[in-house]
C-alpha cells in the first residue's frame, strides 16, 4: 500500500441559516461563500472564508467541519507535489479546527507515511482509530506504520482485522502473507540501534561484522545524503539481515539477486556456501540499498528503473575493467535495451542475463551523467520527478537531449 495519495476528504459541506445574532449572521455569510469557494474548487479562499466564519462563531460546529475539509483538501493538493511537510503542517491546523474528526488525523498518517516518518504515523493512525474505531481505512494505515516499523506481530493484528471485515481488500492478503513469512524468519533475529538504522540480525552473527555493518551504514548516511544534495531520511532506516537461505525464505527473491530495499534495506550475509560475504561485497550492496532510501526520500515513487538502478550503482561502486569489457560487448554486439523499455520496476522480473545487462546499461548511463553534466543537474532531474513530470519529457528539458541521443552517447565510450 505503497504510497498513493488517498482521497481523505468525504465532502459534505454545511451551509448555516440566519436567524442569530448579527456577528452568527455575518459568520453564517462568510461561510456560505467559503462552501461556494470550495465547491468551486478554490480551497484556499474557502479556508480564508471559513477562518473569518469561525472567528466570529468559533462554537459553530458546522463552520468547524467545513473549515477542516478545506484544510484537508488543501493538503492534499500539497501532497500532490510531494509538499508533505506543508501538507501536514495544515491538517495540524485541521485537528485543532475539528478534534473529533478521525478523517485528518488518518490523512496525516498516510503523509507521514510517504515521508518515512513511521513513529509520527502511528501516532497520528492510532489518534484516528480511538477516534473512530473499526475504520477499516485507519486500521490498514496503521498496520503499514507497524510493518514499516518492523512491528511484525503488530501489523499483522491490524491486518488481521481488516481482512475479517472485508476479505478481498486489494493487495492486503498478499502484504498479510508477506508480514507473516518475514515474521516466521525473523521471529528470534536481534535487534541493534545504531543512529541512524536499526539492524535487525541472526543471533549468530559476529560481533566484528556487526560493527562492520554500522559503519559502513552510518558512512553511507553522510556521504550518500552530501552526494544527494544533503538529503538525510528521517531516522530510523530499517535494515535486515539475513543468511542465504532466509533472504530467500523471506524475500522469494531469485538467486541472482544480492540485496532489495522494499521499505527496509534486506541482504544476505552469507553466500551459497554458507561463507560470510567479503566486507567489500557487503558494502557495495548496503550502500547501493541505501541509495534507494535517499532517492526515493527526493522523488518518491516516480524514478523510472535505470535512473534509480544506475543512480544506486553510480554512487555504491565505480565501473572496473571487467564492466567496461561487457559493456563492450553490449554495444559492439548491439544488444543494448533500449533506454525508455528501461523504466518499468518490471525489469526486476527478467531473466538473470537480461537484468545483469541492464543494470550494467543503467550504470554506465547515469556515470556518464553524473560525470559529463554534474550533480546538480541530476538534482533537478530528480526533483522534476518529484512533481510528477514524465521521465523522458523531464530529461529532455533538463539535459537537452532525447533518451536515444543519451543512449548513443553511451554506446560511442564502449564502441569499438
Amino acid at each position: 500500500m505503497r504510497r498513493g495519495f488517498l482521497q481523505f476528504v468525504g465532502v459534505v459541506l454545511f451551509l448555516c441559516l440566519a436567524g442569530a445574532p448579527l456577528h452568527a449572521q455575518e459568520a453564517t455569510v462568510m461561510n456560505n461563500e467559503g462552501v461556494d469557494a470550495f465547491n468551486r474548487g478554490d480551497f484556499s479562499r474557502a479556508v480564508m472564508l471559513l477562518e473569518e466564519a469561525l472567528a466570529l462563531d468559533d462554537s459553530n460546529t458546522a463552520i468547524r467541519r467545513n473549515l477542516c475539509n478545506a484544510y484537508q483538501k488543501k493538503a492534499e493538493l500539497l501532497a500532490a507535489e510531494r509538499e508533505f511537510t506543508l501538507a501536514t503542517q495544515i491538517l495540524r491546523k485541521a485537528v485543532k479546527v475539528d478534534a473529533e474528526n478521525a478523517s485528518p488525523f488518518m490523512q496525516m498518517g498516510a503523509y507521514y507515511l510517504s515521508q518515512d516518518k513511521v513513529a509520527d504515523a502511528i501516532d497520528a493512525l492510532e489518534e484516528a482509530i480511538g477516534l473512530a474505531p473499526g475504520n477499516l481505512m485507519a486500521h490498514e494505515l496503521l498496520g503499514q506504520a507497524y510493518y514499516e516499523d518492523n512491528d511484525l506481530y503488530s501489523a499483522r493484528v491490524q491486518w488481521d482485522y481488516v481482512l475479517a471485515v472485508d476479505p478481498e481488500r486489494p493487495g492486503l492478503a498478499s502484504r498479510y502473507e508477506k508480514a507473516f513469512r518475514e515474521e516466521s524468519v525473523e521471529q528470534e533475529f536481534n535487534r541493534w540501534k545504531a543512529n541512524h538504522f536499526i539492524i535487525n540480525y541472526p543471533k549468530d552473527t559476529p560481533a566484528r561484522l556487526r560493527g562492520a555493518i554500522t559503519t559502513i551504514l552510518e558512512r553511507a548516511y553522510l556521504d550518500v545524503g552530501r552526494a544527494l544534495g544533503g538529503t538525510y531520511p528521517p531516522s530510523p532506516v530499517q535494515v535486515v539481515l539475513y543468511s542465504f537461505e532466509q533472504f530467500g525464505e523471506a524475500t522469494r527473491m531469485q538467486g541472482h539477486i544480492g540485496a532489495v530495499y522494499d521499505g527496509k534495506i534486506r541482504s544476505p550475509l552469507t553466500d551459497t556456501d554458507g561463507e560470510w560475504i567479503a566486507e567489500d561485497e557487503l558494502k557495495r550492496r548496503l550502500v547501493h540499498e541505501y541509495v534507494h532510501v535517499v532517492a526515493r526520500q527526493i522523488a518518491g515513487d516516480r524514478l523510472p528503473w535505470w535512473l534509480n538502478e544506475g543512480l544506486a550503482e553510480t554512487l555504491s561502486k565505480s565501473l572496473v575493467s571487467r564492466d567496461i569489457d561487457q559493456l563492450k560487448a553490449i554495444y559492439n554486439e548491439d544488444k543494448a535495451l533500449p533506454l525508455a523499455s528501461m523504466e518499468s520496476a518490471q525489469m526486476e522480473h527478467r531473466s538473470a542475463d537480461d537484468l545483469r545487462r541492464a543494470y550494467l546499461q543503467a550504470h554506465a548511463t547515469v556515470d556518464l551523467l553524473w560525470n559529463r553534466y554534474g550533480r546538480n543537474k541530476m538534482l533537478v532531474f530528480l526533483r522534476s520527478l518529484a512533481r510528477g513530470e514524465e521521465s523522458e519529457s523531464a530529461f529532455k528539458s533538463i539535459y537537452r537531449r532525447n533518451y536515444e541521443t543519451c543512449q548513443n552517447e553511451v554506446a560511442a565510450l564502449y564502441l569499438y
